[in-house]
């Protein structure tokens, strides 16, 4: 029984690892990519994204400056999940997944209120919206704590902050609708609210 137990938490000990590398890293065909690649070698993996996102500070190169982060949206179809792969200095710093991909219809322009809601991603949003009618964009700092991130030390939770890309899109659906304006913060959806009531082109 003990020889038993024992073998039981080797086998965990020996796929711990595997499970830590997996979370940091996706498939795209036979090719793995993970975490600390360079942008090339994700693109040569896996092609050119669905959508290359771009998030840069206001300013000018400075002491203080800080350089553009990425993200780039996979969609590899409705069976797969759909990935995010965030870059910063030219290297893959993080993979996520947003739910299921989808089929490419195209953004209709005719979305209703109730189809935008906190959490979904930028490349969703375009899918199912279109393009909006004005954007505006700055980069900000928080404090990490806000963002629900875990930290074995409390104290420095609280006093540390996270550099955030906000935007604020607004949408016009027509004189028959109201204004939608959303604001997401990097490359996701955190607040949605109706303006006046929009117009017809």
């Amino acid at each position: 029984m003990l020889i038993r137990s024992l073998a039981g938490l080797v086998l965990v000990l020996l796929l711990a690892p595997l499970e830590t590398q997996a979370a940091g890293s996706m498939r795209c065909g036979s090719r793995l990519v993970s975490e600390g690649m360079l942008a090339a070698e994700v693109i040569a993996a896996c092609g050119e994204p669905d959508l290359r996102d771009v998030w840069s500070p206001p300013g000018t190169y400075s002491p203080g400056y800080l350089p553009p982060q990425e993200q780039w949206t996979y969609n590899f179809g409705s069976s797969k999940l759909l990935r995010l792969l965030r870059f910063s200095n030219g290297r893959l710093d993080r993979i996520d997944s947003e739910g299921y991909g989808f089929a490419k219809p195209g953004g209709s322009g005719s979305c209703a209120y109730s189809d935008i809601r906190p959490g979904m991603s930028k490349y969703r949003l375009l899918s199912r919206c279109g393009e909006p009618l004005t954007k505006s964009a700055d980069t900000l700092w928080q404090p990490l704590s806000a963002h629900g991130a875990h930290h074995p030390d409390l104290r420095a939770l609280h006093n540390s902050v996270v550099r955030v890309y906000r935007e604020e899109w607004i949408f016009n659906f027509g004189a028959s609708q109201l204004l939608r304006i959303v604001t997401l913060e990097n490359g996701s959806v955190v607040d949605v609210q109706t303006g006046r009531r929009g117009f017809d082109p």
